[in-house]
């Protein structure tokens, strides 16, 4: 029995979608990273959604799939991921600051999101702050509202106040798109009013108002520009507009010029300079550089040095767009990349991610093309191709489908009567994937092709392959049964039909035929020549059938024997074939029945370690001679393992004098004779006493963190081990434990509590199950 305290944990979450099409589709593709406050937590909907109906599952960036914790995470039966509010001293990383993704499954495939960083922002406090400032009349004065770092990112200055007046950008007061208050053309009336900040938290919705700035204001004096707002480093998406801050004061007024990287900036409809800089509209990646604001008056110089890096969206799109295969088939699929030039790609199928094998190959400079040969039937589903880039990544998303790629005859030839001479053209047209390979017979002889019998074929426009038999001028001897077999990896298939020559009929001369007790087989009678009357068939002057287990198909001079036995079907058989009312003609053919061997079902008893075992393979019926051996688990019983094996005749004995652990296995009884080769097979399982190797002890547990409690224990068969609990401090009453994704019985027998509740206080019991 053991123990478990609780103390004290929480959680929160959110995620993304992605617009993909078919049966399987994500929405909202752009959503990488979700930021909340741990004050409100949230609700993620993993917007998925198909045809037939979705499974929707979240999972960790790990692989580890979500699992409920009351009061702190719940994913609802709708996929809705839920996480509840939890106060700072609960914060987790593994919960509140990771990655995750989301997955859609139905008939048709399984596919996932893109990783999204989850990420809960703590209400802390904070203090935001203006300084005064100092302008000539005439010039320009610059506020700026001071932001911790630590808050930073998640701020933004919503408006600037003069005394308790909201300003409103005009022709003399601009709020830049970095919450920069510029007061332009500065009066003396101007250093009359407190200046002060209003920011908001982005998540937390909390504002402040920052304390009162003066503006100190004096005469115009001769100076050298001096920088009021600059900046080092800007950072924008394609397509955004970004602004670049660049004031100076001084007097006379400064003027300014721009360049990029050392080359003056040359006018353009996307640039414009304003008094606040330089607006960029619609950025390219071309953008991207280092720029300098120089700023000069006749008392000296100044200058701004930053850089812009315009992003270009991260996005990956795989071709051909729509698959459609077959079994036995190659695919290929290849990932075009824009946005960057470095990045990590990876591929999936049906929500896994695919390695090299034996038929797989992924091959290019960053793994872009991807190689499938011989695709099966379980390779069909949803691929995706995964790009990832620092904290970006995008992924596109195809739905292979394979169909069944085994041969199929579209048209064929039909039975038909000719006359010697005549021309003869028989045609086969097959559709499989991959291309099948048509071969011809007559009579289950291979044509042997020569002047007066060709064979050709095309490929047509629809992918069929249609194959010609052409005989020029026909002869008796060309009649009788054609087949033509269309073979591929998917399969095979074949089609036969009579043609018949007219001319005096003949049988063509049979093989003895050697037929296996218990299967069923076939004697065919090959009538060349036409007209005939009738095929019959007869056994020591009897005609068949006289019993249920022979047919004969007249209309072909097949004979069938089923379920073939030795002593009534071993023997002669005559075909008769009637060529005049008053004519007819015959062939025998002699049938020969083997008897394969018959193994007495045999198994091993129970054994402990030590004792002595005798097993006996007895075949009690089969053809003489036999030949047995004995293999253990699939392969031959090595010297080793002291195993004496004894043959008699048609028996073999198995001895082991002192069992150990090392005979565990499967041993097979093998029994061969000309007809074929049998097997029995029986497990020896060499039983060792279980016992405890860990037992649990008493153990403290911190709410919210993960706990295992040990035991694990040995023997053979290995024992299973169950675990169960009592709640409280009372008496115990042990109760069987539900385990879900919360808890879970490890391979060793020990019991993981992913994360502990305040219930999973009590009593533990670990015992084994013989």
């Amino acid at each position: 029995m053991w123990r478990l305290a609780a103390l004290l944990f929480q959680s929160i979450l959110n995620v993304f979608g992605e617009d993909l099409h078919a049966s399987l589709y994500f929405v909202n593709a752009s959503l990488q990273e979700v930021v909340f406050a741990s004050t409100t937590g949230t609700l993620v909907p993993c917007p998925a959604a198909g045809i037939p109906p979705v499974t929707l599952r979240w999972y960790l960036a790990t692989g580890e799939e979500i699992y409920d914790v009351p009061g702190i995470r719940h994913v609802h039966p709708n996929g809705t991921l839920q996480i509840f509010p939890f106060p700072p001293s609960s914060f987790n990383n593994l919960i509140h600051d990771n990655t995750y993704y989301c997955t859609a499954e139905n008939p048709s495939g399984k596919i996932r999101s893109q990783d999204v960083h989850i990420k809960a922002v703590l209400r802390e406090p904070y203090t935001v702050r203006v300084e005064d400032q100092k302008a000539m009349r005439g010039n320009v004065a610059v506020f700026k509202c001071i932001i911790p770092s630590s808050v930073e990112a998640y701020i933004t200055v919503v408006s600037w106040e003069k005394d308790t007046v909201s300003l409103v950008s005009g022709s003399r007061f601009l709020i830049t798109s970095t919450g920069a208050l510029y007061i332009i053309d500065v009066q003396n009336e101007d250093g009359l009013y407190n200046y002060r900040c209003i920011t908001r938290h982005r998540y937390t919705g909390e504002t402040r108002q920052s304390n009162s700035a003066r503006l100190f204001v004096s005469d115009p004096a001769n100076s050298a520009p001096s920088i009021l707002d600059g900046f080092e480093h800007r950072k924008a998406m394609a397509g955004q507009q970004v602004e670049l801050p660049c004031k100076a004061s001084g007097h006379p007024a400064p003027k300014y010029r721009w360049l990029k990287d050392n080359v003056p900036w040359e006018p353009d409809s996307r640039f414009r300079p304003m008094v606040t800089g330089l607006l960029i509209e619609n950025t390219r990646p071309s953008d991207s550089g280092n720029y300098v604001c120089e700023v000069w008056n006749s008392y000296g110089t100044a200058e701004v040095i930053g850089r812009l890096h315009v992003k270009q969206p991260l996005k990956a799109t795989i071709s051909p767009r729509k698959v459609k295969s077959s079994v036995g088939s190659r695919v290929s699929l290849s990932c075009s990349v824009s946005g960057t030039d470095d990045h990590e790609l990876f591929w999936y199928r049906n929500g896994e991610i695919i390695n090299t094998g034996n038929n797989v190959r992924i091959i290019g400079v960053n793994h872009e093309t991807l190689i499938m040969d011989g695709m099966s039937k379980s390779d069909g589903g949803a691929y995706q191709c995964f790009v990832r880039k620092d904290k970006m990544s995008a992924q596109d998303y195809v739905q292979v489908v394979l169909e069944d790629g085994t041969p199929k005859i579209i048209s064929a030839f039909s039975e038909k009567v000719v006359s010697p001479g005549e021309g003869v053209s028989l045609m086969c047209n097959v559709k499989g994937t991959p291309l099948p390979t048509i071969t011809w017979t007559l009579d289950e002889n291979p044509i042997i092709k020569d002047g007066n019998h060709r064979i050709s074929q095309i490929i047509t426009s629809e992918g069929n392959v249609v194959s010609y038999l052409n005989i020029s001028s026909t002869q008796v001897r060309d009649g009788g049964v054609y087949r033509c077999t269309a073979n591929n990896s998917a399969g095979v298939v074949l089609y036969q039909a009579r043609i018949n020559v007219r001319g005096p009929a003949s049988i063509r001369p049979m093989k003895n035929i050697t037929a296996i007790a218990g299967r069923d087989t076939f004697i065919h009678c090959r009538v060349i020549g036409y007209p005939y009357y009738s095929i019959k068939w007869y056994k020591n002057s009897n005609l068949l059938p006289f019993n249920h287990r022979q047919v004969a198909f007249e209309n072909n001079g097949t004979l069938k024997l089923s379920d073939v036995q030795k002593e009534v079907d071993e023997g002669e058989y005559t075909c008769n074939v009637l060529v005049q009312p008053q004519l007819s003609t015959s062939q025998s053919v002699h049938v020969t029945v083997k008897v394969p061997p018959f193994i007495q079902p045999f198994e091993f008893p129970r054994f402990s370690i030590g004792q002595r075992v005798f097993i006996p393979c007895v075949v009690v019926s089969g053809d003489l001679p036999i030949t047995i051996t004995w293999q253990k688990d699939g392969r031959p019983i090595p010297a080793s393992l002291g195993v004496t094996i004894d043959n008699i005749d048609f028996t073999s004995s198995l001895r082991i004098s002192n069992l150990s652990l090392m005979h565990n296995g499967n041993y097979t009884c093998i029994a061969r004779n000309d007809a074929a080769a049998v097997e029995h097979q029986s497990q020896l399982i060499v039983r060792v006493p279980p016992r405890f190797v860990v037992q649990p002890i008493d153990q403290d547990g911190i709410y919210g963190k993960a706990v295992i409690l040990n035991c694990s224990a040995e023997g053979y068969p290995v024992p299973t081990i169950v675990w169960k609990y009592s709640k409280g401090a009372g008496v115990p009453q042990f109760q069987p434990i539900a385990l879900n994704g919360r808890i879970q019985l490890l391979t060793n027998g020990s019991l993981l509590i992913k994360h502990v509740l305040e219930e999973d206080s009590g009593y533990y019991l670990c015992k084994f199950l013989l």
